[in-house]
């Protein structure tokens, strides 16, 4: 399988879109800074943004590259190769992290786990951000009912007829 080139996708699909840096940003909960260094090829979108731009993205070539760069990250992230022939578990120069020999696919599963981990915290930001937002919500309603009442009081008011201002002295006809 031929590698797919990260920034030409993000840009394609974005193109596509007819969206700005900053409209990509907004629509995967992202920062504008982010999507240009993923057009720049600094950084790569995460598994989750790359699912979420997939979504977006109506069929045709430029989400068939999106398909293609998923599941290039995904191999990158969790290669799930077969321990080779000849590799010993008992010799320790081929182990790596955790005492897994370093072809072991569990290696792999640490970098998702530690992905997976960093997604869960941005959606508990996200979650908290919501509920801070559903609150103001509640607030602005609450503040709108009270205006309306305020309103039906006034109109109910005018509506009993102007008020006549007492003129001290005078003597009532």
């Amino acid at each position: 399988m031929q590698a797919v080139n990260p920034p030409k996708v993000v840009r394609r699909v974005r193109k596509r879109l007819e969206v700005s840096q900053e409209g990509l940003a907004r629509l995967l909960n992202a920062t504008k800074g982010a999507v240009q260094h993923w057009e720049r090829g600094r950084n790569n979108p995460d598994l989750a943004r790359l699912n979420a731009l997939r979504q977006l993205c109506p069929p045709g070539l430029e989400r068939n590259e999106l398909t293609a760069l998923i599941k290039q990250t995904q191999t990158r992230l969790a290669p799930l190769a077969p321990l080779k022939p000849g590799v010993s578990k008992q010799n320790p120069t081929q182990r790596g992290r955790g005492g897994l020999p370093r072809n072991y696919p569990g290696e792999s599963f640490v970098q998702l786990r530690r992905e997976t981990h960093r997604l869960q915290r941005q959606v508990a930001k996200l979650e908290a951000a919501l509920q801070r937002r559903i609150q103001q919500l509640h607030v602005l309603r609450d503040l709108a009912t009270e205006q309306q009442r305020e309103i039906a009081r006034l109109r109910a008011g005018e509506a009993s007829g102007p008020r006549v201002p007492a003129v001290h002295g005078a003597v009532p006809a």
